[in-house]
This record gives structure tokens, C-alpha cells and sequence, in this order.
């Protein structure tokens, strides 16, 4: 009993052999068609850029520009009342002026400025018998200084008053005359005769007229300095007639005052 038992449970244990099924020539047909259905149908649902892990997303390389809509503005206009088409400025305060013509301080304008006519004639300083230097040829006596002297050098006395030699017109008024210092120039009318002198070195805030103003025979013009390249306290003083060729004019006032 136990050992047909034991059979029976033996047999039972041991595993069944496979069945083996041979798949007749149109079942293997209908799988491969079946296989292919299903590729077709992932590469067609799939889109190219899922497929490909690699792809790079395309970048466009110019940007087409958004379309512009035409305006069209209405057309504007000015309305202007009638009264003010019809109104005008009023022309009686107001007045033209013609500018007067500059006074040059060249010698080809000797002619037109020099208008008036004078016959007295004074020294430039009060105490005219100290000088220091004639005109004409002589030492130099800076760096830099001439030897051939264009004027005369008075020496009244540092702040002496410097006068105009005669009545005339005011052509240069200048404390910038580079090596002259405090420069003035007076173009005058004597006797006919065009000449301008020019008194240079004066001090510093010491000039007393302008460019324009006529002045008188004695008229202070400023005070003695020695601004400008100069080696001490003197009024230099510089005649020429309307050729700018500088004169002796220590000669021409002699000849006139004695």
C-alpha cells in the first residue's frame, strides 16, 4: 500500500514534457505582417525629433519682420482768426541805428581819424630835462633790448603824470602792450601834419582814458612805471607819422617849444 502510494506521488512530482507546436508557413506570414503593421505605426506616431536623442532643435537664421499696418493720420489745420491776419506790429518805438565805423590804431587810418587841428604843442612830463636814454643807435641795456632806441626815456619820477603832447584822438589804450607794458597811443593833427606818439611803461591801473576819447594838450594820461621790458621808473616815448617810420621826436619837440 505505502509503496504504490509512494509510486503514485513520484509520478505526480516529476514535470510533464513540453509540447512542442509547429507553426504551420501562413502563421508565420501573419506574424510578420503583424510585426511590421506595428513598426509602421511607432515611426508614424512618433515624431523625428523623439526618435533621434542626438537631434539639435533647428534655430532660424533670420526672423521675418512683423507685418506693419499702414496709417493714415487725418489731415490737421490752423485756424487763424481774421483780426490776426489783419494786425500788425507797430513800427514807431523801434528806431534803426547805424554802428559807427571802428577806430583803428593802424597807421593807414592816421587820415581818418585824426580830424582834429591843434598848433599847441607841450612836453610829456612835467620836468622834462631827465632822461636817460636818446633816440638812435646805443647799448643794450637788458636782455633782449634793442640797441637801436625807437623813442626817448624820461625819468621824472616813479607815479610822474604823463600828459598828451597835443589835442587828439585816442587810438590805443592798453595795460597788454607785451614789452611797451601800459601802452597808450594819441593820434594827432599839428599843423597839418599827421603824427602819433605813444607813451609806454606807465603804471599799472594808471590809465585814465580810452579808445575814442579826444583829448587836450596837458591831459594826464596815466603815470610814470616801468611795466613791460623795462629796467626801472621812465615814460618811453615813441613818434611816427602816418609812413609808421619812428622819429626823433625829443627833436620835433625842441623845434617846437624851444
Amino acid at each position: 500500500m505505502s509503496s504504490s502510494l509512494h509510486g503514485r506521488r513520484k509520478a505526480a512530482a516529476m514535470p510533464r514534457p513540453a509540447r512542442i507546436r509547429r507553426l504551420q508557413p501562413r502563421d508565420a506570414y501573419a506574424a510578420l505582417a503583424m510585426t511590421f503593421a506595428g513598426g509602421m505605426l511607432f515611426v508614424t506616431s512618433v515624431p523625428a525629433l523623439a526618435v533621434t536623442a542626438t537631434a539639435q532643435e533647428p534655430v532660424a537664421d533670420i526672423y521675418a519682420p512683423a507685418p506693419v499696418e499702414d496709417v493714415i493720420l487725418a489731415a490737421q489745420h490752423l485756424d487763424i482768426p481774421e483780426e490776426a491776419l489783419a494786425a500788425t506790429m507797430p513800427t514807431d518805438a523801434y528806431s534803426v541805428e547805424v554802428a559807427p565805423p571802428p577806430i583803428q590804431s593802424s597807421v593807414a587810418g592816421l587820415g581818418e581819424v585824426s580830424l582834429l587841428k591843434s598848433d599847441l604843442v607841450v612836453w610829456p612830463v612835467v620836468d622834462p630835462s631827465r632822461t636817460s636814454s636818446g633816440f638812435g643807435p646805443r647799448s643794450a641795456p637788458c636782455a633782449g633790448c634793442s640797441t637801436y632806441h625807437d623813442g626817448v626815456d624820461f625819468t621824472p619820477g616813479n607815479g610822474s603824470p604823463v600828459l598828451s603832447i597835443a589835442d587828439g584822438v585816442v587810438v590805443l589804450a592798453t595795460e597788454n602792450g607785451g614789452g611797451l607794458g601800459v601802452n597808450v597811443e594819441i593820434q594827432h593833427n599839428i599843423d597839418g601834419e599827421l603824427v602819433t606818439s605813444s607813451y609806454a611803461h606807465m603804471q599799472f591801473g594808471s590809465l585814465a582814458v580810452s579808445v575814442g576819447q579826444s583829448v587836450t594838450a596837458g591831459q594826464q594820461i596815466g603815470l610814470v612805471g616801468t611795466t613791460g621790458q623795462s629796467t626801472g621808473p621812465h615814460l618811453h616815448l615813441e613818434m611816427f607819422r602816418a609812413d609808421g617810420v619812428r622819429f626823433d621826436g625829443m627833436a620835433w619837440l625842441h623845434a617846437r617849444l624851444g
